[in-house]
């Protein structure tokens, strides 16, 4: 038998992944071996509140490439009469990417007794980059979700107000959205230039047994959506526009598949932990100081979230894979020399 050294992927299975911002750390208590729990501890992880939705670690070990979901415009929202919070994108990123690799690292460690490696890293980066997944309904959403931090978060931070208020606000306001999408059981998909609803999932009548008795219980099957995807690799993106309509136009997708109900139902579940947890205890929460500190949100003028420098239409070069991969390595040395040092 052949040693295991990859994650099981799909051909068929497009990955699409973007990015949400979370109002608490990961918990570390849910790592059991000491190096893993080590890493969730670090303050990379800790601090950080970007995170990859759906955790698509399988894709970035494996070094095979995902789709980014791209937001058709810039993400910003007015927080008084003459400033405006945006997401910068590059920095929301970079931060994005790094929690990614770092839980990579974790489930490699964790699942296969390996590590990631600089060549399949890149390797990921540099095909997922150039790829762009005609995905309307999912860029509009997440575009809700981070806007709703900035109406929420951002605006109780900037006026002094009371963040834990704000954060059930906006907890609450993704949490709405996925329940909306998930009940109305549909969303838009374009193929061809043509506009069509796409159910969810599939109800079914199943017969189970439950003590001994003969129930009908309704079950709901994912459904496999189609999606365009386009490989801009040798054309590029744009320097000075959003040209995706040009090259939906112009080049030949590929039409593979993914799951939405999975990325749905797996933000759901952390919004109604979130609210659980903000009831029961406030301890841990995540300000958004660490996201403007890092330029990851800026407060700006108006005019200024007009630039194209913070549209979603960039291959995002300057995306920095190897510090990552270095921090992620040095807190490992760090906790190898501190068992070293307590056994002296």
């Amino acid at each position: 038998m052949k040693p295991i050294n990859k994650f099981k992927t799909y051909k068929y299975d497009a990955a699409p992944f973007f990015f949400f911002i979370d109002i608490y750390p990961p918990d570390p208590s849910n790592f059991i071996k000491p190096h893993l729990k080590a890493l969730v501890n670090s303050k990379e992880v800790q601090s950080n509140p970007v995170m990859a939705l759906p955790m698509r670690v399988d894709r970035v070990f494996n070094g095979e490439s995902s789709i980014i979901i791209r937001p058709r415009e810039p993400i910003s929202f007015p927080v008084s009469d003459n400033l405006i919070a945006m997401i910068n994108p590059t920095p929301f990123l970079q931060f994005g990417i790094e929690k990614l690799l770092y839980f990579t690292e974790i489930r490699g460690r964790e699942q296969l007794y390996l590590s990631i490696t600089p060549k399949s890293t890149h390797k990921w980066w540099n095909s997922t980059r150039f790829l762009y997944g005609n995905l309307f309904t999912l860029e509009g959403d997440f575009s809700t979700f981070l806007r709703a931090y900035l109406d929420k978060m951002i605006n109780a931070y900037n006026n002094g107000e009371d963040l834990i208020n704000a954060a059930k606000e906006y907890c609450q306001t993704i949490a709405e959205l996925c329940e909306k999408r998930m009940t109305q059981n549909s969303v838009l998909v374009e193929m061809q230039g043509r506009q069509t609803n796409a159910e969810l999932y599939k109800e079914k009548e199943a017969i189970v047994y439950k003590k001994f008795k003969k129930i009908t219980q309704t079950q709901y099957h994912p459904e496999l959506i189609d999606i365009e995807v386009f490989n801009l690799s040798e054309r590029g993106f744009s320097e000075e526009k959003d040209n995706r309509l040009d090259i939906i136009k112009d080049l030949n997708p590929k039409n593979i598949k993914y799951i939405p109900l999975l990325i749905y139902d797996d933000l759901l579940e952390c919004m109604l932990q979130n609210l659980k947890r903000l009831e029961e205890n406030n301890d841990n929460l995540l300000d958004p100081s660490f996201l403007l500190d890092n330029n990851i949100i800026l407060l700006s003028k108006p005019k200024e979230s007009e630039d194209f420098k913070f549209s979603w239409w960039h291959n995002f070069k300057n995306i920095d894979l190897d510090s990552i991969l270095s921090s992620i390595k040095a807190n490992l040395e760090d906790y190898m020399l501190s068992l070293k040092e307590n056994r002296i």
